[in-house]
């Protein structure tokens, strides 16, 4: 690409764009940026006054949301969904899980050590079969190693266990595979652009099927730039032009030996078009979360933009796979056509990328502008919904006529026309990062709530007597009685003292206690905790006292109850309802801590928890007393009473 002159000559070092450079070490990025842009460069890792910031390393959710919105990065958070190993593993087998005729451009691929077994049973049931294992986090062919056995596979460490390709398509004996250039400019929705050129790299050893003598001859079955460079048989390209010469080679060079020899490119590059757009869709939803989440005002859709770099090697038919994908593809220049191929891959997607310094002034106009408003009205004005639908609207048909007038070596790939198609995967990969991440279950809970019917409020209803309700429950049987109509259901049978009622008179009285309350949960003021309404039982099932957890009393603390004249299971119920007490562990025994106060011991709310007015006047004047305890004779009549 030839360099190019900026637009307008600037007087004013300020107006000048500036691209912070302090983070990479590509000399062809900062060339490309200074020298054909024109633009200033910052080496200051603290500088955050920048234009556009280019970097080799993955870019945290955390660098984007500090970023301002006339500013552009090169990397999307969470694009390391396909970039590592084990995520593009993942992600593509989900889908072709989903779409198994879709999403078959890639090998058969295992995560080790979650795959074990499925693992287990290939190599059983194909057992000449080779496969090649890699590193999860790895490049530049580190750590790869072939292998027909699974004892050689370590499941203790992650790999990425790949089912190897044995029948390649070869170029002079040589196996090869494609390091073809990917510009993502927008994440919602996914604008992709496939650059012409890219290059062929190729192994330096005549290609042989995979055997036990040959499996470790790294330099046969790699492609990789880092693995055969040092190879004596490795040939430098030494002249641009010659860019079918040497074990790196151009793209374009090996489009035009496939074409020369009868084969169908055309059909190759739409192959390869969709095979990529399909990989991306995978990984839609995770950038747009990850971008709306940093950027929630932003509605340009270009704060960031990575180039990718894709791995594809066609086997014996020629059929494309993706092998790998570089989020940091390498940038060095070690050759003349690498400087040519990857200067124009990086200044035509920065060319697209329309970074001008028009954006920061406008930015920091219309800051200026919502910060005076706010001073003057004391409000913050956001623009509504059709507003902002129709602003990002223009915004989009204003950046489709840029791009298409600077395209470059670039062409655009998603969206086109026929694009609907993907909508189904990309759904489907929205579905699939929903249920990984928890939001679907969280969305369906939301819909189940918002389907339930408003409570309906009931008008007001003039008191009940406590004994009419008794009554007619008693009447009615205990099957249809509601703790709420008659709240003494919750509480023992009580005998008045002196009263003398035989066995079946006795059971029959108390019909309406013999049974299990409903599990009501009640909060009660001062407390936080809840409450489960205890267990009823009847004169002669009913143990010696029911707490929660079940703690009681034992014998001398019932006795010393009763020599003060207050029915113990009354006491009970009253304790138990208030829920003044909260049970604790404390040297592995269950204890009921007594707290500073009571809210719900009154005369008024015992008065509505005892149906016999006769039992009431006679235990009034002890709830009185207990109620007016102090705090350490509570403590110290609970400690006796084994509480």
């Amino acid at each position: 690409m030839e360099e190019e002159r900026p637009n307008t000559e600037t007087k004013k070092k300020k107006s000048k764009i500036m691209c912070n450079v302090a983070f990479t070490k590509y000399e062809v990025v900062k060339h490309v940026a200074s020298k054909v842009f024109g633009w200033k460069l910052s080496y200051d890792e603290e500088d955050e006054e920048w234009d556009i910031l280019w970097t080799d390393q993955a870019v945290p959710p955390e660098r984007l949301a500090h970023m301002k919105l006339y500013q552009k990065i090169n990397h999307f958070p969470g694009m390391y969904a396909i970039s590592r190993k084990n995520y593009l593993a993942y992600n593509l087998t989900k889908l072709k899980k989903r779409f198994p005729e879709e999403y078959n451009f890639f090998p058969r691929t295992w995560v080790v050590p979650c795959d074990m077994g499925d693992l287990r049973n290939f190599m059983q049931t194909k057992k000449n079969a080779y496969v090649i294992v890699k590193p999860e986090a790895s490049c530049q062919g580190r750590g790869i190693y072939l292998t027909n056995r699974l004892d050689d596979i370590d499941p203790s460490e992650k790999h990425v266990v790949q089912e190897y390709l044995e029948k390649p398509f070869l170029i002079d004996d040589l196996k090869f595979d494609l390091r073809i250039y990917v510009l993502v400019a927008g994440c919602d929705p996914l604008r992709l652009y496939i650059h012409e050129q890219g290059l062929t790299r190729f192994a330096t050893e005549e290609y042989e099927r995979p055997c036990e003598d040959n499996i470790e001859d790294m330099c046969m079955h790699l492609t990789n730039y880092a693995v055969n460079k040092n190879n004596p048989n490795f040939i430098h390209n030494e002249n641009s032009d010659d860019d079918d010469i040497g074990h790196k080679r151009s793209l374009q060079s090996t489009y035009d030996y496939l074409e020369e020899n009868g084969y169908d490119v055309v059909k190759l590059k739409a192959k390869i078009d969709d095979m990529l757009v399909k990989t991306l869709c995978s990984i839609q939803p995770n950038l747009a979360h990850h971008y709306h989440s940093c950027q929630p005002e932003d509605i340009t859709n270009g704060m960031c933009f990575e180039v990718l770099g894709f791995d594809v090697m066609l086997d014996s038919k020629l059929n494309p796979y993706v092998l790998e994908v570089n989020h940091t593809p390498s940038f060095t220049t070690d050759s003349p056509l690498d400087k040519k191929i990857k200067k124009a891959v990086i200044g035509q997607a920065l060319k697209i990328m329309n970074i001008s310094a028009r954006n920061r002034k406008e930015y920091f106009k219309k800051t200026k502008e919502e910060i005076q408003k706010r001073a003057l009205t004391g409000k913050m004005e956001r623009d509504s919904k059709e507003v902002r639908a129709e602003k990002m609207l223009q915004h989009q048909l204003k950046r489709d006529k840029w791009e298409s007038k600077h395209l470059g070596g670039y062409r655009k790939i998603y969206p086109v026309e026929g694009f609907e198609k993907y909508d189904a995967m990309t759904k489907a990969a929205d579905d699939i990062w929903q249920e990984w991440t928890g939001t679907k279950m969280n969305r369906v809970r939301k819909t189940e709530e918002n389907k339930v019917p408003p409570m309906k409020t009931l008008p007001p209803q003039p008191p009940k007597s406590q004994k009419t309700d008794v009554k007619r429950a008693a009447q009615k049987g205990p099957d249809i009685i509601s703790p709420h109509r008659c709240p003494s259901a919750n509480l023992p049978g009580v005998d008045s003292p002196g009263v003398n009622q035989s066995e079946n008179e006795k059971h029959h009285s108390l019909k309406v206690f013999d049974r299990l309350s409903k599990p009501v949960v009640r909060r009660f003021k001062g407390t936080g905790a809840a409450y489960l309404p205890p267990v009823i039982y009847s004169d002669e099932t009913r143990p010696s006292l029911v707490i929660e957890k079940k703690a009681t009393l034992n014998p001398a603390a019932l006795s010393d109850i009763s020599t003060r004249g207050v029915n113990a299971n009354l006491v009970n119920s009253i304790l138990s309802i208030q829920n003044g007490f909260k049970t604790k562990k404390t040297d592995a025994k269950s204890r009921l801590v007594v707290p500073k106060s009571y809210h719900y011991i009154k005369t008024t709310s015992a008065r509505d928890l005892v149906p016999n007015d006769e039992l009431y006047k006679t235990i009034k004047p002890k709830l009185m007393e207990l109620d007016t305890f102090s705090e350490d004779k509570q403590k110290e009549s609970f400690k006796k009473w084994n509480l």
